[in-house]
C-alpha cells in the first residue's frame, strides 16, 4: 500500500468512527452516508473490531471499548492527580464514586471506588453510557453551550430506561439548571433503581471533566443534602491541585 492509498484507509475509518453512537449503525446505514460501497465498509469495520475500536452485533456497528481505553489513557494523568480527594469523597459517602470525562458522546470513566456498602452500585462496563443521561455527563454538558450540545448530540437521544431524557429541548431546559444550581442529577435514567448527582471539574487545557456520586434509588432522597456538600467541598479541593498556580 502507498502513503496515499494509506492516508486515504485512515481517512475513511475516521469518517466511520465519527458516523457511529450508541445506538447502533447499519453497515448499510455506513456505507450510503460515507458514498462507500459496502463491501469497503466491511473492511474497514472488521479491522476497526479487531482492535476493539467498534463492536459489531444485531443493533448494527457502534463504538467499542478500545476508545474509552485510548481517551483513559491520554487523561491518566488528572486521574493521578486527584485520586486523593477522590478518596476523600468515597469517606464522605460510602458511596460509588468516579471522575470523567467524556468522548463524542459517551461518558469516559477516568477512576472509580466501589461502594463497600452491603446494597450498592457496580457499574456493568460494557453498558453504554451516554453524557445525556447520567448526572456527570450532564454535568460536563453544563460547561458547553447550548449550541455546542445540539451539535454535540443531534437530537439522537434513544431511551435506556422509561425515565430518560429523550427530547432535546427538555435537555437543555434541566442543563440550564444545572448551570444555575451548580448540580446534575440522573433519576433512573441510565438504568433503573440507580441515581446519582454530579458536579462539573473544569480542567485547563482539557475537555470539562466531572465528579459523580451512584447510589440505589431508594436512599437518594434522604442523602442528596450530604452528598451535594461531600461533592461541592471535594470539588474545591481538586480545583485547587488543578490551578496553574499550584503547581
Amino acid at each position: 500500500m502507498n502513503k496515499t492509498a494509506g492516508i486515504q484507509v485512515i481517512s475513511r475509518a475516521i469518517k466511520i468512527l465519527r458516523l457511529l453512537h450508541e445506538r447502533g449503525t447499519s453497515l448499510g446505514e455506513l456505507a450510503r452516508l460515507t458514498d462507500l460501497p459496502r463491501s469497503t465498509v466491511q473492511r474497514i469495520v472488521d479491522t476497526l473490531a479487531a482492535e476493539h475500536l467498534v463492536e459489531c452485533g444485531e443493533g448494527g456497528v457502534r463504538l467499542g471499548w478500545g476508545i474509552n481505553e485510548l481517551a483513559r489513557n491520554a487523561y491518566s494523568d488528572v486521574a493521578a492527580q486527584l485520586r486523593h480527594p477522590l478518596e476523600l469523597l468515597f469517606e464522605k459517602t460510602r458511596e460509588t464514586v468516579d471522575i470523567s470525562t467524556f468522548h463524542g458522546r459517551e461518558v469516559i470513566f477516568l477512576d472509580r471506588i466501589i461502594s463497600d456498602q452491603a446494597v450498592r452500585v457496580v457499574p456493568i462496563h460494557d453498558r453504554p453510557k451516554p453524557v445525556y443521561a447520567m448526572a456527570n455527563g450532564k454535568a460536563m454538558l453544563s460547561l458547553l453551550t447550548d449550541a455546542q450540545i445540539t451539535a454535540l448530540l443531534h437530537d439522537q437521544m434513544p431511551a435506556l430506561t422509561s425515565q430518560t431524557l429523550v427530547s432535546l429541548p427538555v435537555l437543555l431546559q434541566q442543563i440550564a439548571e444545572v448551570r444555575a444550581d451548580g448540580f446534575s442529577y440522573d433519576r433512573e435514567e441510565h438504568a433503573e433503581g440507580v441515581c446519582a448527582v454530579g458536579i462539573a471539574l473544569p480542567v485547563p487545557g482539557r475537555p470539562a471533566h466531572a465528579l459523580s456520586v451512584v447510589l440505589p434509588s431508594y436512599r437518594f432522597a434522604a442523602r442528596l443534602p450530604a452528598i451535594q456538600q461531600a461533592l461541592e467541598e471535594v470539588r474545591q479541593m481538586c480545583l485547587c491541585i488543578l490551578s496553574p498556580r499550584s503547581k
